[in-house]
């Protein structure tokens, strides 16, 4: 800096007036640069906006596209789609031609937008004649149907005013609705074709659903479901399984959700009554991945072996599996050897080389597999001699009645052999009586479970 000063006090008048307006140059020179940089920055914001704009809008009636419908229900719950065709649109452009058609469309979307400000829902426009209303955000049972009213008035024979033609043009409309399923815009185009091959304004698509009441349930557990997990209410019920002198070897994990009744008393639900709606709701894998961790948990209070059920949708769902390997990482080698994993043998059972591919995975950390529910109609004995399971649970709707029944005396019998020339374990569930389990014992099933041998409770606090 001395030296600069020193400088400064031996240059003469001109060239100190040189030397400022150089520093005044680069100064603005830099200056340039940051707006230039400024600048840049801005055109880049205009243009991604743009690009957005013509990603995601449609340009006729400024309503949002198929585009920004799919990436906003993608990976969403509970979500309510409403498709919207306007009836006959061939026909208005051959009696009024293109433009004036058009014209039709925008006044449409006007409308739509309308219906963004008195209910939940947003507007799009997928294609041609083609509208979506779409909620996602848990709309109340009372106001999907009175939404679905208030459209179905609206657009019955519509008189829509184009000031080109001067006149009104009648409109109407038919509507594909799908209510909480996991694909909605699938499921609301087959409701779409559904309402205009049955002539119908519209036609909700929701499988199993296809009454009033039965949406009121949905509705109703979902809620349920959402506080249980909310307030750690979801809790691991306990069944035990014997071997033939009654000694309990193993508990099977059982869902239940806690209640508390009008005497302020503890009830326990059992899944029959939500876990079906916990698939359509897509909460089933936050109640699957809360009892397998206190399964875990309580595997540690007890030397006995934990029996935990898995579904072929569990063992294709890649989050769920994540989370299962992470929570086995806290299970010594020994521990996880306790583990059982039940799968069910069903005709949704299909990819048995996925199904091998797992069992051959935690083969290996130590735990055993049994297949549950087996003989209850999609047995296939040549696929089981792939999977090679350590137990096989013979389908409770053939043990119940096996005292009686021939038929189902004679496939355990069958089934018992099977298992014991692959050195595979049988166990009977449905065991009800004395009877019944001394008959069993007779055709040498190796391990038992019934409320014959103990209900299911709770077993770890």
């Amino acid at each position: 800096m001395l030296s600069l000063v020193r400088k400064l006090q031996h240059i003469n008048d001109l060239e100190l007036l040189l030397l400022i307006i150089s520093i005044i140059l680069f100064l603005l020179y830099l200056l340039s640069i940051k707006n230039a940089k400024a600048n840049c920055k801005k055109v880049v914001e205009n243009v991604k906006k743009e690009v957005e704009n013509r990603l995601y809008n449609d340009e006729l009636t400024n309503l949002k596209n198929r585009k920004a419908l799919e990436d906003y229900i993608k990976n969403k719950d509970s979500v309510i789609t409403i498709l919207l065709d306007l009836d006959s649109f061939e026909d208005l452009n051959e009696l009024y031609g293109f433009i004036n058609a058009e014209l039709v469309l925008v006044e449409v979307a006007k409308i739509l937008k309308g219906f963004e400000k008195s209910y939940d829902v947003t507007a799009y426009r997928l294609s041609g004649d083609i509208f979506s209303l779409v909620n996602v955000n848990n709309m109340p049972f009372d106001e999907i149907f009175l939404l679905i009213e208030k459209l179905n008035q609206t657009f019955s024979n519509k008189k829509i005013y184009i000031d080109e033609l001067k006149s009104d043009i009648v409109i109407s409309m038919t509507m594909g609705i799908s209510l909480f399923q996991e694909e909605p815009l699938i499921t609301s185009a087959m409701a779409l074709k559904k309402a205009k091959s049955l002539n119908q304004s519209y036609f909700v698509y929701n499988n199993e659903l296809d009454s009033k009441e039965l949406i009121i349930q949905t509705l109703y557990w979902r809620e349920k479901i959402k506080k249980a997990v909310e307030e750690k209410r979801v809790i691991p019920f306990y069944q035990a399984i014997t071997d033939k002198n009654k000694n309990v070897i193993k508990y099977e994990t059982l869902m239940r959700i806690e209640e508390i009744n009008d005497n302020n008393e503890a009830i326990f639900v059992t899944p029959d009554k939500f876990l079906g709606i916990s698939f359509k709701t897509k909460q089933y894998l936050e109640l699957s991945k809360i009892i397998v961790s206190k399964s875990f948990e309580n595997l540690l209070k007890t030397d006995k072996q934990i029996s935990i059920n898995l579904s072929f949708k569990d063992i294709l769902n890649y989050d769920f599996i994540d989370y299962l390997d992470d929570i086995m990482q806290m299970l010594s080698f020994e521990d996880k050897s306790r583990i059982i994993f039940e799968i069910l043998e069903s005709e949704s059972l299909s990819d048995y080389d996925f199904l091998e591919e797992f069992v051959m995975k935690y083969k290996k950390h130590g735990i055993k597999i049994a297949i549950d529910d087996f003989g209850s109609g999609y047995s296939n004995f040549l696929r089981i001699l792939r999977i090679k399971p350590d137990y096989i649970k013979i389908d409770g709707s053939l043990i119940k009645n096996i005292d009686a029944d021939i038929n189902s005396y004679e496939i355990v019998k069958s089934i018992i052999a099977f298992c014991k020339t692959l050195n595979i374990k049988t166990i009977a569930e449905f065991v009800h009586s004395e009877e019944i389990f001394n008959l069993l014992i007779e055709l040498d099933v190796d391990e038992f479970q019934g409320y014959y041998l103990g209900k299911p409770q709770i077993i770890f606090e």
